[in-house]
């Protein structure tokens, strides 16, 4: 494997693999040789869709969870290890090939529709932008999602261009951004860490984030976004320890990089601004302490541009973004308190899932792994920080916020959250991890820590632990339907309602539970309702007495005059939980079968489209007061 020493200070013009030592030249073993490596990836990927097909059947979770990670390790086992040899043209090819072997596990999932609620929303976007000719449609799936048109304008860009459907158009934006990202890492690693082996080590440590291979291969935002934000970084990186034009130009893609952040993902511009100003004021703060300039000047051009373009595009342009954004925080650290205070307030991490008690175990054990690996670092580092650049340890100090948000999981409010900072807060985790294993691999004799064959249980470890802490069991695996998923409660008969109803009676407003909404929405473009404390249209169908006089009059003034009902919530709880959000008041229950019967005898609503097990109801809140009929 090639080593590197650890990176000092060196000039601005210093190129990144001054330190970088001669690669190994000893021919590949036969298991990481090219046709083995790609043989093992193929089959890998066959296995992969066998576990689909398995759950797709039912039967015992403990085959399917075990076929897939068969399938997985054997396509990433042998091409990590090939990384692992230190050949740049190897490992650029391999980075290549893991950023493919993580993004086909979802792709396979669902690869010709929409499954996941943030998908629906996205695709649905996408559809009305290319219908209507003009960005920022409004979105009633996610309201947000109407004032950040980077991903749904790609889209269109992308339809346009190639002929191809609104659904693979996406596709083929996304997976060009999940490359992105990886290629991204490997440059930022080079740059940081002066060495062609650390760059393809990063990577592969990034890849291993928990949200690499589900969460940011949907077909949603933040998978975009994310290629901007690790390219600001590495063009702000190269500009950083450049002059000249070479400055002048990483800096302006730098720039204009961000402008595509800002428009495209709220949050991720949010973990941008914060790691920029964190970049900007330790670089700051070294050269007041030492008068080293080490690119002051770049990093504080690039965090004030940031702050300036994201201010601007929330005042001017998303001003409903702080509204948004506010409860998830604000929500997560009030439940933590609760928890403190042991109130009742948290929530059972992987409680109501199938998973083997294996995966947990390693879902238990990779922070553990990724703790011990940022505790060497520091070991390692604790007496040269003076040799090393500001921004290099800043970079690397961000990676340390991975742990704190572990225990936002606790929170409700603050899972997703929690989540969706893996993505960013790994790339510190991947200079970290690419610095330590190569320490330790140049030292001679080798400790058994740092043998190939520990390494790679430690990958193992953290690959199916990561992958175990993401989304939980219908968003990895198809399934027979199981009411209260986002994923396995689509069917084609809320599909065929959704275009029905559209064709009756236009883009109306309805009224339904959060899983018939996204068909409804998605296929019919209709205007679905958001219950919330102060307008609890779940009040219809969860209280036995239907609606107050004061909502019917908010729903009648608001023009909801249709109620979509899947008699199945009275058959079982909810997946999930609720039907209605989280102010419904039926959380863990199932709708009682008497308020849906009460229905078909109120005479504000009329059945006007049966299905075996939707019924969609024409409401009249004018005639609330007249007395309830003998039946339907």
């Amino acid at each position: 494997m090639t080593t590197s020493t650890h990176p000092r200070e060196q000039a601005a013009a210093d190129t990144p693999d001054a330190a970088a030592p001669t690669p190994d030249t000893r021919p590949p073993a036969r298991w990481t040789s090219w046709p083995a490596v790609v043989g093992a990836a193929a089959v890998g990927i066959l296995v992969v869709g066998l576990s689909y097909r398995l759950a797709a059947e039912g039967g015992n979770p403990n085959i399917r969870y075990g076929v897939f990670w068969l399938g997985m390790l054997l396509a990433a086992v042998p091409v990590t290890a090939r990384i692992a040899t230190g050949d740049r043209v190897a490992a650029g090819w391999g980075v290549a090939l893991l950023g493919v072997l993580t993004y086909v596990p979802k792709f396979l999932r669902n690869p010709g529709a929409p499954a996941y609620h943030d998908e629906y929303a996205h695709w649905r976007e996408a559809v009305d932008v290319l219908s209507t000719g003009t960005l920022f449609q409004p979105n009633s799936i996610i309201p947000i999602v109407q004032y950040y048109p980077g991903t749904s304008g790609l889209t269109a860009a992308v339809q346009r261009l190639t002929g191809l459907s609104v659904w693979s158009s996406g596709q083929l934006v996304l997976f060009t951004a999940h490359m992105l990202v990886l290629f991204a890492v490997v440059v930022l690693a080079r740059v940081h860490l002066k060495s062609a082996a650390a760059g393809a080590l990063a990577a592969v440590v990034y890849a291993l984030n928990p949200s690499e291979m589900y969460f940011d291969t949907q077909y949603a935002y933040e998978g975009i976004a994310v290629a901007f934000f690790m390219w600001i970084l590495a063009l702000g990186s190269i500009a950083a320890r450049s002059s000249g034009r070479r400055r002048v130009a990483a800096l302006a893609l730098a720039l204009l990089c961000v402008g595509g952040c800002v428009a495209t993902h709220h949050l991720t511009t949010l973990f941008l601004v914060l790691l920029l100003g964190g970049v900007a004021a330790i670089v700051g703060f070294r050269r007041w302490r030492s008068r080293t300039a080490e690119g002051t000047g770049v990093w504080l051009v690039l965090f004030g541009g940031t702050v300036l373009v994201a201010v601007a595009w929330v005042l001017f342009v998303a001003t409903p973004t702080l509204t948004y954004l506010s409860p998830y925080f604000g929500g997560s650290v009030e439940q933590l308190s609760g928890m403190a205070a042991q109130e009742d307030t948290g929530r059972v991490v992987l409680a109501p899932s199938p998973q083997p008690l294996w995966e947990r175990g390693f879902t238990a054990l990779s922070p553990v792994v990724v703790g011990l690996v940022c505790l060497a670092a520091l070991l390692a580092l604790r007496k040269v920080l003076k040799d090393w650049r500001a921004d290099t340890l800043a970079l690397m100090a961000f990676g340390l916020v991975y742990f704190p948000s572990v225990l936002f999981l606790l929170a409700p409010s603050g899972a997703e959250g929690a989540r969706r900072s893996w993505a960013f807060s790994y790339v510190g985790i991947a200079l970290i991890a690419a610095f330590v294993v190569l320490r330790w691999r140049e030292r001679r004799p080798v400790r058994w820590w740092a043998r190939g064959w520990v390494l790679m249980a430690l990958f193992v470890v953290v690959l199916v632990g990561n992958v175990g802490a993401g989304l939980n069991d219908p968003y990895r695996f198809p399934g027979p339907f199981r009411w209260g998923t986002d994923t396995n409660s689509a069917s084609a008969e809320a599909r065929t309602v959704g275009e029905e109803l559209s064709a009756r009676a236009g883009r109306v407003r309805v009224i339904t539970d959060r899983y018939t909404a996204l068909q409804l929405v998605a296929y019919g473009g209709l205007d679905v309702a958001a219950p919330s404390v102060g307008f609890p249209a779940w009040q219809l169908t969860q209280t036995p007495d239907g609606p107050t006089t004061q909502l019917a009059a908010e729903m009648r003034a608001a023009g909801y005059d249709y109620l979509v009902v899947d008699t199945r919530m009275a058959e079982e709880p909810s997946f999930i939980g609720d039907n209605y959000g989280p102010t419904d008041p039926l959380i863990g229950q199932a709708t009682p079968k008497e308020n849906l019967a009460r229905l078909d005898r109120v005479p504000w609503a009329t059945r006007v489209i049966t299905t075996e097990h939707l019924r969609v109801y024409h409401l009249d809140f004018f005639l609330m007061n007249a007395p309830m009929g003998g039946g339907s």
